[in-house]
């Protein structure tokens, strides 16, 4: 059989390798591949016949094959000139300052054609700076916020690269000229000027480079007791947090530039407020009710009024109850007062809680809750009280100061008519029996204290229950 030799490629460039491949052997065969002044390699034929060995290219010339049956074969290699490799450098922005992002970019061509996949190492004097891989461009970047202030030269040198072109080795730079880092700017301002505690408070930091906002800063917001909040800021140059925690007493809250984008050097730039926060106010609940003397199933009115450090508070919900359960929702006027209305409370002395369940104050309302006892005596049935007044003794001494006499009308003929000061459930004065007419009397002497009760209660034993009635007392006018 006749051997056949094939190079590939046929042409190639000073140092760029070849292969050179045997066709028609004898399986087994030892094949002896020679080229120039290389080493002649020995090469056993495959089951098929075929063999190969690899040269590096150097001169123009033959390749010669000789099989130790087969004979020999020879194949011609073409040196081509060297491709001519260029790097070329650039660096965006033209004009940066200390700390601003600066990207470097090399651009790779063999021949003028762009050389893809080739490693290059970009560098200063202080050293490297990092490497980059062409893209099929050509081109490699790297980004550094490192280089000074001044001239900075920057080299970028080809490391290693796959092209006919001998671009390893070769390299270009550029001269980066760093202006000194611009005057970043950050101030603070607090929002009320006088806070108390629990009132909710909005820090604002503005940040400026040489005056102009910076947009898209990211502000780290802190005390002695922690993190606020994080912001960003937007086109005016202001962030903003809003706490409601912060402490009775002088608060440092300090603001500090964690992330910009811009041609000054602002992470790191801080500033500093103190927020004097006031102890918190005082929100507080009174609870009336009208008539004074109701009876049962007769409607009351319950009235709260809610407010904050003396000032009425508009606005809150109020929840009445009693033990019993509730009796209503009231909102608070602009006088702070909010009412219900029931006819349900029963006899007896009914404890009537006025609870705030949600308000918008500068006071810590909501919880705050205040009460009143009402006294509703049994139905009237008939029964009437008459107003009553008392004379003063004299001398009027404090455990006889007054006599008063009180009736009622209306009663069982025969039934005991008891009167009480207050409701019915107050002191007992006296008792009279009522007359075939239904009516009662008695006179009683008042003690010091006992002149200061502004009505009384009469009542008396039924067989369907207790009767009540309630009217005044007073001093005689006549």
């Amino acid at each position: 059989m006749a051997l056949v030799l094939t190079l590939t490629p046929s042409t190639v460039s000073a140092g760029q390798t070849f292969q050179a491949d045997v066709t028609g052997a004898l399986p087994g065969e030892v094949i002896t591949f020679t080229y120039d002044a290389a080493l002649p390699q020995t090469v056993t034929a495959d089951a098929a016949g075929n063999a190969s060995a690899t040269f590096t290219g150097t001169t123009t010339g033959p390749v010669v094959a000789v099989g130790t049956t087969s004979g020999a074969a020879t194949a011609n290699l073409t040196i081509s000139a060297a491709g001519d490799c260029v790097i070329t450098l650039s660096a965006t922005p033209v004009d940066p300052t200390a700390g601003q992002p600066v990207t470097v970019t090399a651009t790779v061509t063999c021949n003028g054609a762009p050389v893809q996949g080739a490693t290059v190492l970009f560098a200063t004097l202080n050293g490297p700076l990092g490497i980059g891989v062409t893209s099929a461009a050509g081109t490699a970047s790297i980004t550094t916020s490192t280089l000074p202030s001044g001239v900075n030269v920057v080299t970028a040198t080809v490391i290693a690269a796959n092209t006919t072109c001998v671009c390893v080795g070769v390299s270009a730079s550029v001269d980066v000229t760093v202006a000194a880092a611009q005057n970043c700017v950050i101030t603070l301002a607090t929002t009320p000027a006088n806070p108390t505690v629990g009132q909710p408070v909005t820090v604002t930091a503005t940040v400026t480079c040489n005056g102009a906002p910076v947009q898209g800063a990211t502000v780290l917001f802190v005390t002695a007791n922690g993190p606020l909040g994080i912001g960003v800021t937007t086109a005016a140059g202001t962030a903003t947090v809003t706490t409601s925690t912060l402490p009775a007493g002088a608060n440092v809250i300090t603001a500090t530039v964690i992330a910009a984008n811009t041609t000054c050097l602002c992470v790191g730039a801080a500033a500093t407020a103190t927020v004097d926060v006031g102890a918190a106010r005082s929100c507080a609940v009174t609870v009336s009710s009208t008539p004074a003397n109701p009876t049962a199933g007769q409607p009351v009115t319950v009235t709260a009024t809610v407010t904050c450090n003396g000032a009425p508070v508009q606005g809150a919900t109020v929840l009445f109850a009693t033990t019993s359960g509730p009796l209503g929702i009231g909102v608070t006027t602009a006088a702070g007062t909010a009412s219900i209305t029931t006819s349900t409370l029963p006899a007896g002395a009914n404890v009537v809680t006025a609870t705030v369940i949600a308000a918008n104050t500068t006071c810590t309302c909501v919880g705050v809750a205040g009460t009143t006892t009402v006294n509703v005596g049994g139905s009237t049935g008939g029964l009437t009280a008459n107003p009553a007044c008392y004379r003063l003794n004299f001398p009027p001494l404090p455990w006889s100061f007054a006599t008063a006499t009180f009736s009622a009308s209306g009663a069982t003929p025969g039934a005991v008519v008891t009167f009480h000061l207050d409701g019915p459930s107050g002191p007992v004065v006296c008792t009279a029996v009522a007359n075939a007419s239904g009516n009662a009397s008695c006179t009683a002497t008042l003690n010091i204290g006992q002149v200061l009760y502004s009505s009384y209660t009469a009542t008396t034993t039924t067989a369907g229950g207790t009767l009540s009635s309630s009217s005044t007392l007073g001093v005689c006018l006549t």
